[in-house]
């Protein structure tokens, strides 16, 4: 008997030891509102869990199942389960417990909004469910506050109040198969009391199909059940993700870099609250036009967050064939690694840092100040497109390299400007010139003339022409927008190298 015990309690200490080595946070999650959506096998794989890398590898797995779409990196259901959530905790909130762990806020997250809803006494309530000829009530104590009891349930007759809830029959899970004579399933919530607390009767009339449809549901959400491993999203839309032979060619050491190639990445907006980072490739005229890009982002500690491959064709420019791409990098520094390629075989690899801010939503926000000589003129206006300015593509030239007879020409964009009492945006810009460290011209700031690209976002242009500078060498345009209302700014330093004049 001793023998006996010893192991069970060993049995039952290791399990608590399991489970104890969890964090809180994952400990807990099972007991939030994603637990609603665990099959009685997940619970119980769950509970094997030991540690924290696993529990966070079992709830990527558990959400990838119920993704509706595999091949893009938006779980749209993991959306609409959170926004379900949210609603839940603003309309159900009880006393001393958050909406979504309430039964009406289960029921919300679970089945969604229902097809009808509405109130009435509790007794008016029993009574048109068991009908007015059964009655089962025991006699009412004296006075205001009285109890009753009704067919089994034990009430506050004058302040029981009773919530019905109407779910049509295309709102139920196929795996429940209702009587004919129904129209709808009824989920009814028992305020006995009057105090804000409602219960989800089990046992009433009818429950059972209610009781039902919740046990179903997280058997319907589980659309991948025999997703064993993560699917490997493409980082861009529209695209899929790289194959090992194609990320094999950002590994090649040395990488190939055809001579005079110029890459480069900068902060980009696609429209306001969504800031990708645009980066570019121009190959020279003479290096094999690429069909192919490739790319891999990653984050910080090296974790990938994605990769994608891609058709291209490049665009002609007076500087060579430029490719572009927008990726949806991460606040802070991740990796951008590129690879063009012809015919299968790689022709120019770059490894590119990418930095981009923390921008809350609806922050004022003012790009870095992007530079070149050429600008062509874009017919149609895509938003988001790397280094499109309006109506204008600049081909950038990070290097550099000018000659006297080019314009410099240098664009940002403006993201919800702040605006003054004319209900104008009051954004102005001042320039400084340098020569090596010696300042040679400083201007102060001049009110911009903004035009607007989109919603909230507003572009800015300008051109330097070259031809003024008094000789070759190493110049630096150091360029200052500043928005007057938000007293928001953004300082770039554009390089500008000269070759010596001729004499």
């Amino acid at each position: 008997m001793k023998k006996t015990l010893v192991i069970l309690c060993a049995l039952f200490l290791s399990s608590v030891t399991a489970w104890a080595a969890l964090s809180q946070k994952y400990a807990d999650w099972p007991n939030g509102p994603a637990g609603y959506l665990m099959t009685q096998q997940e619970h119980a794989a769950y509970k094997q869990l030991t540690t924290d890398e696993q529990a966070q590898q079992f709830i990527d797995l558990f959400w990838a199942k119920r993704d509706p779409n595999l091949s893009t990196r938006v779980n749209e259901f993991k959306v609409d389960f959170e926004a379900r959530v949210a609603a839940a905790d603003k309309m159900f909130a009880e006393k001393g417990v958050r909406g979504a762990m309430t039964d009406r806020g289960k029921v919300f997250i679970l089945m969604g909004p229902p097809a009808n809803r509405g109130k009435e006494s509790l007794e008016k309530f029993l009574t048109s469910l068991y009908g007015p000829g059964r009655q089962d009530t025991r006699p009412a104590l004296a006075g205001a506050d009285v109890s009753t009891v009704m067919f089994g349930i034990a009430f506050n007759r004058a302040k029981g109040v009773a919530e019905v809830w109407l779910y049509n029959r295309d709102q139920i899970p196929p795996a429940v198969h209702i009587p004919k004579r129904f129209k709808t399933v009824m989920f009814a919530f028992f305020d006995t009391e009057g105090n804000g607390h409602f219960e989800l009767q089990r046992r009433i009339r009818d429950a059972k199909w209610a009781m039902q449809c919740l046990s179903a549901v997280p058997q319907k959400d589980l659309v991948h059940p025999e997703l064993t491993k993560m699917p490997v999203y493409p980082l861009l839309p529209g695209t899929t993700a790289a194959t090992p032979t194609q990320l094999a060619w950002l590994s090649i050491n040395p990488a190939p870099w055809p001579q005079g190639a110029t890459a480069g990445v900068s902060p980009g907006v696609e429209e306001a609250n969504i800031y990708p980072a645009w980066a570019f490739i121009i190959l020279p005229a003479k290096v094999a036009p690429a069909d192919t890009i490739v790319g891999r982002l990653t984050g910080p500690g090296g974790k990938v967050l994605g990769t994608f491959q891609k058709t291209v064709t490049g665009l002609e420019t007076q500087s060579g064939r430029l490719y572009e791409v927008a990726v949806p990098a991460p606040a802070g520094t991740s990796t951008l690694e590129l690879a063009l390629a012809a015919q299968g075989s790689p022709v120019a690899v770059r490894k590119l840092t990418v930095t981009m801010e923390n921008i809350p939503s609806g922050a004022t926000y003012i790009t870095p100040m992007v530079a070149g000589q050429q600008v062509i003129d874009v017919k149609k206006f895509v938003a988001g497109t790397p280094f499109i300015y309006g109506g204008h593509h600049v081909v950038p030239r990070p290097d550099g390299h000018f000659a006297y007879t080019d314009n410099l020409s240098y664009f940002c964009l403006i993201v919800n400007p702040g605006l003054n009492s004319s209900g104008r945006p009051d954004v102005k810009m001042r320039l400084k010139l340098y020569f090596g460290k010696q300042v040679i011209s400083n201007a102060p700031y001049r009110s911009l003339q903004l035009s607007k690209v989109e919603d909230n976002v507003y572009m800015f242009g300008s051109q330097l022409p070259l031809s003024i500078m008094p000789k070759g060498g190493t110049y630096t345009l150091k360029t200052t927008v500043k928005d007057f209302v938000k007293n928001v700014s953004r300082t770039t330093m554009i390089p500008i190298i000269l070759p010596p004049k001729k004499k």
